[in-house]
């Protein structure tokens, strides 16, 4: 997508009406979304509201529930039913780069002024938290939210966002980052005595948020679930994502939290009096989500599904391979596969602390194009599930987000790699015997194949690679830790934050040392600084057609190698018989579970 899908909607003076802020938004790049062939996901069958959606998850537990923390897509998956927000996306039934319609959610409206620095958004009445409290969401809800971004026991998972975006934010957060952690109430007295000039709320129905320059992308951020009201009166007495929090949610979604027993068991049942009519993206067909968190392999998982046991999985990055293969074969409509944007990598170890031999050698700008021509790319995608689940990729910006123009300045015929080449960079750059260096990736079956594939790929151009596990809950602590042992990760990944127009994310975001700096809380440990790359993203950020600019910045970092890139993933779900009227999710990657509907038989 090559075509900037912002444009301002609304003028001061001028609110603009539900469905034409939707249409003027996103007209650009909003495809047609019309249902897929077959029962699985749709088959002309009218959805039929009630039932019960029952999810295996592969993990044994949810990673996160609270909307400040939750960055992973899968517990955005859950969190698409528990939380609203200002605008949203409607899903899409063709494919998830479709799903890019911003809607009005709890915002009925908003304005913004003529230099595109403030919005100021007009709530929706009557729309109330169900679980810990029934009472009204108001603005000021938005602004705890925003307020609790930076409170030291918990910050919000993609806080470089908010940097950029609003008005004194990060002034407020190096205040904020004062208080000790460990008590609520210390957090709650800094909230309640400081303030964020960008973010205030006149009345319970107006909130106001202002940037200091223009952002193209503003109300894509706002989507996020990241911005979802909380009611401090409630919230402020836990520390974000307890156990505590959790068996007290404060929902805003279709859903709320009728159960939760930690590794057992997630229970979410629909809202009673749902009004449908003040929700213009979730249908909520289903009447109770049942996540089941015992099932703990991915065989157990397939089998529960094809059972009939389970409808839907979680954490189940790609079906094994031969689940896709059976799947294919047999033509099955169960079989959901969608370009996804996502795509995954191999990071360095570049903080100031790493100082191993292989940590100093990646350093060398020969010494990481040896590696990216060392890297079979095909073997990869093979080992992925062919190309209905993955291709090979060459650059940063995938083939979903603004900006891409395809690009690959260390191609190789066929993508197999060329491990002459790679021997003779790595002679340049004084390894002529070749190079040891330390790979940690993450406890799954993906990133095994993928570990053991590099391995054996990379030895061919004399880079040996000494493989160390870690433990799924435990591998971003162990990457952030500057005190651990690795040169590189084998577990790099990333997913869009939304379609689209999302490059932020990215060139402006992990990438974007003003946003990023190094050090404790980057994603993945990424320590890259570029002074042309960060002043070509000050640049997109405020133009209003910014897909040139990124274009070259993709071609200035793709090339530089902060990372190898590998391959970019589709996305490949299954679903049991029952599942009706599928649908894809931008921001989970995954299914909307907020529109899909279950058969009543069974």
């Amino acid at each position: 997508m090559t075509q900037n899908p912002y444009r301002n909607p609304r003028r001061r003076g001028r609110p603009a009406a539900l469905l034409t802020a939707a249409a003027a938004l996103l007209a650009a790049c909003a495809g047609p979304v019309t249902p897929a062939a077959g029962p699985g996901a749709g088959g002309g069958e009218a959805p039929a509201p009630g039932g019960t959606l029952r999810i295996a998850s592969l993990q044994s537990d949810i990673d996160a529930l609270d909307p400040l923390t939750g960055y992973s897509t899968d517990s955005w998956l859950i969190l698409r039913a528990l939380t609203r927000q200002l605008v949203t996306y409607r899903g899409s039934a063709t494919e998830i780069r479709d799903d890019t319609e911003l809607v009005p959610d709890l915002a009925e409206s908003w304005e913004v002024s003529d230099d595109g620095r403030t919005y100021t958004f007009r709530l929706r009445d009557g729309i109330r938290y169900s679980g810990a409290t029934d009472r009204e969401i108001v603005a000021g809800d938005f602004v705890y939210a925003i307020k609790r971004f930076c409170d030291p026991n918990k910050q919000v998972a993609a806080i470089n966002y908010f940097k950029l975006a609003f008005s004194g934010f990060t002034e407020y957060c190096e205040e904020f980052a004062k208080v000790p952690p460990g008590d609520p109430a210390r957090s709650k007295r800094f909230i309640d005595t400081h303030d964020i000039p960008g973010v205030s709320a006149p009345d319970d129905k107006t909130l106001v948020l202002r940037s200091d320059t223009k952002h193209y992308d503003f109300l894509h951020i706002l989507s996020m679930n990241f911005v979802s009201p909380l009611p401090e009166e409630f919230v402020s007495r836990y520390i974000g994502d307890s156990l505590e929090f959790r068996k007290n949610y404060p929902s805003s979604g279709p859903y709320r939290i009728d159960s939760y027993e930690p590794g057992r068991s997630l229970v979410l049942k629909k809202v009673e009096g749902y009004d449908h009519t003040k929700d213009p993206a979730r249908k909520a067909y289903v009447d109770e989500i049942v996540v089941d968190f015992t099932t703990n392999s991915e065989d157990a998982v397939v089998q529960r599904i094809r059972s009939g046991d389970a409808d839907l999985s979680l954490y189940l990055d790609v079906p094994p391979l031969a689940t896709i293969r059976q799947y294919q074969a047999s033509g099955s409509p169960y079989l959901h596969a969608s370009d996804s944007g996502a795509a995954n990598f191999i990071t360095f170890n570049a903080r100031p602390e790493a100082t191993s031999p292989g940590a100093q050698a990646l350093r060398k700008p020969k010494v990481r194009q040896a590696l990216a021509y060392a890297v079979n790319k095909a073997n990869l995608v093979q080992a992925q599930g062919g190309p209905i689940a993955a291709k090979p990729l060459g650059q940063i910006i995938t083939s979903t987000i603004l900006g891409h123009e395809p690009f690959d300045p260390y191609a190789t015929p066929g993508h197999t790699g060329d491990p002459e080449k790679a021997r003779r960079l790595l002679a340049e750059a004084g390894y002529p015997d070749g190079l040891k260096l330390d790979a940690v990736y993450r406890v799954n079956a993906q990133f095994e194949t993928i570990a053991v594939t590099l391995k054996n790929d990379l030895a061919r151009a004399g880079i040996e690679l000494n493989l160390i596990p870690v433990p799924y809950a435990q591998y971003h602590p162990y990457v952030q830790d500057p005190k651990s042992r690795w040169d590189v990760s084998l577990s790099g990944s990333f997913a869009p934050d939304w379609q689209g127009p999302s490059t932020r994310m990215l060139l402006g975001g992990w990438l974007n040392s003003d946003a990023a700096p190094c050090g404790t809380g980057n994603v993945h440990a990424i320590c890259y600084h570029n002074p042309e790359l960060n002043r070509l993203a000050r640049k997109a950020f405020a133009y209003d057609d910014p897909g040139p600019i990124w274009a070259e910045a993709d071609r200035l970092v793709s090339t530089d190698l902060p990372w190898i890139p590998l391959f970019e993933k589709r996305k490949v779900v299954i679903t049991s018989e029952r599942v009706r009227n599928w649908t894809w999710s931008s921001l989970a990657t995954h299914a909307d579970i907020t529109n899909i509907a279950v058969s009543p038989a069974n």
